[in-house]
């Protein structure tokens, strides 16, 4: 159940003025203000997308700020958002198309002075029901939406919900499965999915290496090496009951993509 939540800016006439003036803080400074209301009203916030995915080291510029919270809360969850000073900016015609439900799930609040595509940034909440994720696939961990600074002193939410990263790429298996092969939606996973195997588990910087077109710098890297190390990370994950009961085959599929044995548009689509 949802508290109550205070004001930031507080409850005088007085706080009329820097809540006018919410778009004069970065945009990063308004995430940490809007975090830390949300979690003071109880809301369960838990990363996703360009803050979840620079964690697991792949170099994403973070232009969204996405959080995944549950179904019951959303609605209450978007109007603390307008209440601390972020509207809601309608769904843009041009990434439905691009982006098909990676888009349309999302309810987007501007955290920018600037409403065009081209410059406006968000901070996004995602039903739990699209993302779905067991309470054992989720801990506690420092946040990453604000570094501190000589600007910064306090961060208001320092710590927020993190999938493990089995739970990561299990989603992203599971999601393609139920898009056709044609979809944007698993188009943009496919690239995720392809980004998380080279800079998370394989921590190649500099992104997929073709050993016949590339064999000096596969043996620079030692990337035989680094494809056995990720191998045994996976073969971890199954020991340690990390993939839900019908999806063991993940694991299996996984390491075949990291071996090089299988390819990522091979995996299962809702038109095979």
């Amino acid at each position: 159940m949802l508290i109550a939540h205070t004001n930031p800016w507080g409850t005088s006439q007085e706080s009329e003025q820097p809540r006018n003036n919410v778009f004069d803080r970065t945009p990063a400074e308004l995430v940490d203000l809007a975090l830390s209301t949300l979690q003071a009203a109880g809301v369960q916030l838990t990363e996703w997308r360009a803050l979840l995915y620079r964690r697991m080291n792949v170099p994403v510029i973070v232009k969204d700020y996405s959080y995944i919270v549950p179904d019951s809360d959303l609605a209450a969850a978007s109007d603390i958002l307008k209440d601390v000073g972020l509207p809601v900016s309608p769904p843009s015609r041009l990434l439905t198309r691009v982006e098909g439900d990676i888009h349309t799930k999302g309810r987007f609040h501007r955290l920018t002075r600037s409403s065009a595509p081209a410059w406006a940034q968000h901070l996004v909440l995602f039903p739990a029901s699209f993302i779905s994720l067991t309470p054992e696939e989720v801990s506690p961990a420092p946040s990453i939406h604000l570094s501190p600074s000589v600007f910064t002193t306090t961060i208001r939410c320092p710590t927020i919900l993190v999938s493990r990263p089995s739970a990561v790429f299990a989603w992203i298996i599971r999601t393609m499965a139920i898009y056709p092969k044609s979809s944007s939606v698993r188009t943009i996973l496919s690239s995720d999915l392809s980004e998380l195997v080279d800079y998370h588990l394989l921590h190649v910087q500099d992104g997929y290496i073709n050993p016949d077109e590339e064999p000096e710098r596969w043996q620079e890297l030692d990337l035989d090496r680094r494809i056995a190390q990720t191998i045994k990370v996976i073969l971890r994950w199954a020991e340690n009951h990390e993939w839900r009961d019908g999806e063991e085959w993940f694991g299996d599929a996984l390491g075949a993509i990291v071996s090089g044995v299988g390819e990522i548009e091979y995996l299962p689509a809702s038109d095979c």
